[in-house]
């Protein structure tokens, strides 16, 4: 990753996980759900903040338009996705790779990544 950590304000008590895809909601970083859309992505949590450690701020990695990272996926994975656009799944964690491209993905299939059911892929933010 070529990114620098940047710093935005979350909700207080706002609980991220390491590798959770971020974005921005009525001025607050928050974790991604799959309505997310290219103008809100913020980037890529690094730390894990639970309830209790009560941060006002959020360390995410905001991610230029060559940078790569890996991403689970909802579906096993094949080569003939690479190039399409893909939505956030079920939660931020997560890539819904239905194999069809969309028009308002917010991810683009680099290349697999490890095995077809590692459920994994090189992908890159589309940046708006």
């Amino acid at each position: 990753l070529h990114s620098f950590p940047t710093r935005r304000s979350s909700d207080l008590g706002t609980v991220t996980t390491l590798g959770e895809i971020l974005v921005l909601t009525t001025g607050l970083a928050v974790p991604a759900a799959s309505g997310a859309t290219r103008d809100t992505i913020l980037g890529v949590c690094n730390q894990t903040i639970t309830t209790a450690d009560a941060l006002l701020r959020i360390d995410y990695i905001a991610p230029g338009k060559d940078d790569t990272f890996i991403f689970s996926t909802t579906n096993n994975i094949v080569a003939t996705d690479n190039g399409q656009a893909m939505i956030i799944g079920a939660d931020s964690t997560t890539i819904n790779n239905t194999h069809t491209t969309s028009a308002v993905g917010v991810v683009v299939q680099v290349e697999p990544y490890g095995i077809t059911t590692d459920k994994l892929i090189i992908g890159r933010f589309i940046i708006t």
